[in-house]
């Protein structure tokens, strides 16, 4: 299922031949990470990934440092193949990412557990373990949290219930008050959580991301970016986009982003960000600025789900309509 020897294959001599060619060629590669996962739209296919436990184990942020210290190690002059850095690592993580949302926008649905942590307020709130359903078209969004707010449920589906989302939350209050009627954007809804629910997914997390490289292209200055090779999260094999911006100027939102870049989705399994700080002790300076934290782990493509696993009304869900 992971076709580990491709994956392999294409870590070690992708970035080697970019930079020995001089060229920006990665649009053109062969790159279809759903070939044999979804290829047949079989019921129940996977990709393989273990289930995203709390509290979640933080990311290798020693392996970019391992990776500077190698290069400084390397002859003066002679650069690491596994390294990308600068405007060509952003071309690169960018090109991926684009790839990647071509191929998944195809796949109709998919299941997954989500971790979340977000700073809202100035106070970074708990992790939430969520399970969630996702299809595409139309746009349709369950989830059920297993840890945060144990027991809550919430159902999207673009056109339908006058373009609100339905909530339960969870224990006795979710018992008291039954379904609720938000709108996505609302106060009620937005008081705990970074992003509106349309947001939700790693196809809309992926054109985030893009959409912060494209003005960074744009701009050309302001930051300093790398991309490794030969890195993990979960146990899948990933590309790691690192990249720090010099200024508040060049991003009012975020001071540094970390992204895991999974090998056969071309697409990001991971997003750490922070934020800028004031008096903050240099040393915790990561710790204290973490603004989100995302993960998509037991990630299950076309499960061939209905209308009726976006339906407040699935017995199965047992949610209370009032």
């Amino acid at each position: 299922m992971r076709q580990t020897q491709r994956s392999t294959h294409f870590g070690r001599n992708f970035l080697a031949l970019l930079v020995a060619g001089g060229a920006f060629g990665v649009a053109q590669l062969n790159l279809d990470p759903f070939g044999m996962s979804v290829g047949n739209g079989a019921r129940g296919q996977a990709v393989a990934a273990s289930r995203l436990s709390a509290p979640v184990p933080e990311l290798p942020a020693s392996a970019a440092q391992e990776n500077i210290d190698h290069t400084a190690a390397r002859p003066q002059g002679q650069e690491d193949p596994a390294i990308l850095r600068g405007i060509w690592a952003v071309k690169m993580a960018s090109a991926l990412l684009e790839k990647g949302c071509d191929h998944f926008a195809k796949i109709p649905d998919y299941t997954a557990c989500m971790f979340k942590q977000e700073r809202i307020g100035g106070a970074l709130g708990d992790c939430q373990v969520i399970d969630v359903k996702i299809r595409h078209e139309p746009f349709s969004v369950y989830m059920k949290w297993s840890e945060g707010d144990r027991g809550r449920q919430l159902i999207y589906v673009h056109g339908q219930n006058n373009g609100n989302m339905l909530v339960q939350p969870g224990g006795i209050k979710g018992r008291l008050t039954g379904v609720l009627t938000l709108e996505p954007t609302g106060s009620l809804a937005m008081s705990d959580s970074r992003h509106s629910i349309t947001k939700a997914g790693l196809l809309e997390l992926a054109r985030t991301v893009l959409s912060y490289q494209k003005a960074d292209l744009n701009r050309g200055t302001g930051f300093t970016c790398q991309l490794f090779d030969h890195q993990e999260f979960e146990d899948r094999e990933c590309f790691l986009y690192l990249i720090e911006y010099d200024g508040q100027e060049f991003n009012k939102e975020y001071r540094k982003s970390m992204v895991y870049v999974d090998k056969e989705l071309s697409l990001p399994i991971c997003v750490k960000n922070y934020t800028w700080g004031v008096d903050v002790n240099p040393e915790r300076i990561d710790e204290e600025t973490l603004i989100e934290f995302y993960a998509y782990t037991n990630l299950k493509f076309s499960q061939e789900l209905t209308a009726a696993d976006f339906d407040k009304g699935n017995s199965s869900y047992r949610m209370r309509v009032k």
